[in-house]
């Protein structure tokens, strides 16, 4: 009997980020991260924008609405491959400076890090 029927198969992560204005935060990704709104709760509903799922190819953040005193902000880390691109993309906009990029870590990794307004912390790594 082959096994790969019986064995659970994880597809994608979808962080759930904690956001003091999401409108905010939302507009944040677009410009500092190149990522879109692919959904918002104005789609179901009027008044300010408590949710949103923002996207970035096959990755996708949710952004949830928290007061301030609620927030803790989250560390995620993104693998990719070929991350020189992105570094100049980043670089180009002012999200990164050149210092904050470790070209070759100790465990074999180049990578950097940046805080969105809410402080979680969003890496970049590409495995070397």
């Amino acid at each position: 009997m082959d096994n790969s029927d019986t064995k659970t198969k994880f597809l994608f992560l979808s962080p759930v980020l904690a956001s003091t204005d999401v409108s905010r935060d939302v507009e944040w990704y677009e410009q500092k991260l190149g990522f879109i709104n692919v959904y918002d709760s104005s789609n179901y509903q009027d008044g300010q924008i408590d949710y949103a799922v923002v996207g970035r190819q096959n990755l996708y953040l949710h952004l949830q609405f928290q007061y301030p005193k609620d927030v803790y902000p989250t560390d995620v880390r993104i693998e990719v491959q070929n991350i020189e691109p992105l570094i100049q993309e980043f670089l180009s906009k002012g999200t990164i400076t050149d210092n904050k990029i470790i070209r070759k870590t100790g465990w074999n990794t180049c990578e950097f890090g940046i805080l969105d307004p809410n402080r979680n912390r969003i890496f970049f790594y590409e495995e070397l």
